[in-house]
């Protein structure tokens, strides 16, 4: 994501596709679960710890992924989300899209959502773009989630409170308990 962010573009595209890629990792998203997020699905937690997303649209179950502050505010989950509302001027219908198409000529925002073929083609555009020697597909920071909160040091226990993975997974065969989520900062060193 390092990589990523440098090449992204200083225009709404950029801002929205900086949003998306933080918050599909951040929530462990499936394609089709950032796609379908709403305004009303992302809020502010009460006690100022981050985001409260809920994931109401899933392969298995909805489930709501509390998302804290990023260590690295360029890469924070919570400011480019807050930065992409307030650009995109969205926030007044609770029920549009979290994340919307933008003109192709004008880049200004319509209020038609992604879908998640469009979603996993930006996450593919956008390592392209960083000249990464993988090729990012939508499940990328799915499975991203997962693999960089490891090396972190984070407990799995984080990764299977925000994407749901399987406690007899291969990914879960260190699992630990671990409380609401957002102790000392679940993504810390991550993003």
């Amino acid at each position: 994501m390092e990589r990523i962010v440098r090449t992204l573009p200083d225009n709404l595209s950029g801002v929205r596709d900086l949003s998306m890629m933080t918050m599909h990792f951040a929530i462990a998203g499936r394609e089709h679960e950032v796609g379908w997020l709403r305004e009303r699905h992302i809020a502010e937690d009460p006690e100022g710890r981050g985001l409260i997303v809920d994931v109401r649209t899933s392969k298995n179950y909805p489930r709501v992924a509390r998302v804290p502050y990023g260590s690295r505010a360029h890469l924070c989950p919570v400011r480019a989300w807050r930065r992409w509302r307030d650009q995109a001027g969205i926030g007044a219908d609770p029920d549009g899209f979290a994340y919307r198409r933008l003109h192709s000529r004008h880049h200004t925002v319509i209020d038609q959502g992604l879908d998640a073929e469009a979603v996993g083609d930006v996450i593919t555009r956008l390592g392209e773009r960083a000249g990464l020697d993988i090729r990012p597909t939508g499940h990328s920071p799915r499975r991203g989630l997962v693999t960089e909160s490891s090396r972190a040091g984070n407990p799995d226990a984080v990764a299977e409170k925000q994407g749901r993975w399987a406690k007899g997974s291969k990914v879960m065969r260190r699992y630990r308990e671990d409380d609401d989520g957002f102790t000392e900062n679940a993504l810390h060193g991550v993003l």
